[in-house]
């Protein structure tokens, strides 16, 4: 029921009015029950009930209340009648300490094989495909051929795109440029270890939802963190300091946690190359059939129906109980 929504939310002031509304009806039999009681004296459970089938009787009234006003809320699914697809940008971390190899086979590679399996389960979705170190620049722009997407997702290498540095903000404005530009819905994943040199992507994710984009993180890395492994002319070696001393780079999760809440999505761990392809089972997919059902390009399943249908089932069965003893 991932993909449930109400087509009416704005009608909530009318769906509130079932909490008094239930109050009143309780406060009506209560009332009744009363002065029924104080008539028929010893003779009150036998004939009007006992307590435990009055307090049934107003659970059913209450329940019934409240499922009318979720009735009047239209909720509804996402059908299979229409176009459903959505537009994703990932923002992809490329500088150096990419090159960690804290998790197998590194942070870059973990992040490479985490797009190719979005891009074998992702169906109706286009993808673009944004590096950035020191600076952002675009390596695919949206497009429905998400296996272009994953071949370049897997040429890339750390440091060997833009300038030194990390500037995830820069990321996240180009992403949302290049959502814009499609005009669908559609959320921005930014796959990084946290690392934010300028600052700026906490401000970027807060524009990002403004402009109506999602922005979710996945980190890569541990918070253990790993030295940073270069190719050193003679064989592999690891990136130093100005002191001559191994670097040592640590997953920044608490940053990459603030991004998504700063955006309005979700923040988890890539613990393994599903990641991606599970935030877009449980976020993406789910969020793009919405908007679609929102600009008419699929057709919605109905649902109001249903509370409908069980608050009449539970009217007419306080209404048969027996409400004494015999």
């Amino acid at each position: 029921m991932s993909g449930l929504f109400f087509l009416w939310p704005a009608h909530w002031p009318l769906a509130l009015l079932a909490v008094p509304a239930a109050a009143a009806l309780w406060r009506w039999r209560r009332a009744r029950e009363q002065r029924l009681r104080q008539h028929l004296g010893a003779r009150a459970e036998r004939l009007v009930g006992a307590p435990a089938a009055a307090r049934w009787r107003w659970g059913a009234d209450a329940g019934v209340v409240l499922l009318v006003g979720l009735a009047v809320l239209e909720p509804a699914m996402p059908g299979d009648v229409g176009e459903a697809g959505g537009d994703v940008a990932l923002c992809v971390d490329v500088s150096w300490s990419m090159a960690a190899r804290d998790v197998t086979p590194s942070r870059l590679g973990l992040a490479q094989q985490a797009i190719a399996r979005f891009a074998v389960a992702a169906t109706d979705t286009r993808a673009a495909l944004v590096v950035y170190a020191g600076d952002a620049m675009v390596a695919a722009p949206l497009t429905a051929d998400l296996a272009a997407v994953a071949t370049l997702a897997g040429e890339l290498a750390p440091g060997a795109h833009g300038r030194a540095g990390t500037d995830p903000g820069a990321a996240i404005d180009r992403a949302v440029q290049l959502l814009q530009r499609g005009g669908r819905a559609g959320a921005v994943v930014v796959l990084s270890d946290g690392e934010d040199f300028t600052g700026g992507a906490l401000a970027a994710a807060r524009r990002a939802q403004a402009a109506g984009y999602t922005v979710h993180a996945l980190g890569l890395g541990t918070a253990a963190g790993g030295k940073i492994v270069v190719d050193g002319g003679a064989g592999e070696t690891f990136l130093q300091d100005d002191n001559s001393e191994d670097i040592v780079t640590r997953g920044e999760f608490a940053a990459l946690a603030a991004w998504a809440e700063a955006g309005g999505g979700r923040f988890d761990r890539v613990g393994d190359g599903d990641a991606l392809r599970a935030l877009q089972d449980g976020a993406l997919a789910p969020a793009a059939r919405q908007a679609a059902v929102r600009a008419g390009r699929l057709q919605p399943l109905p649902l109001w129906r249903w509370p409908l249908l069980v608050a009449l089932a539970l009217w007419m069965l306080a209404a048969c109980a027996p409400e004494r003893r015999r």
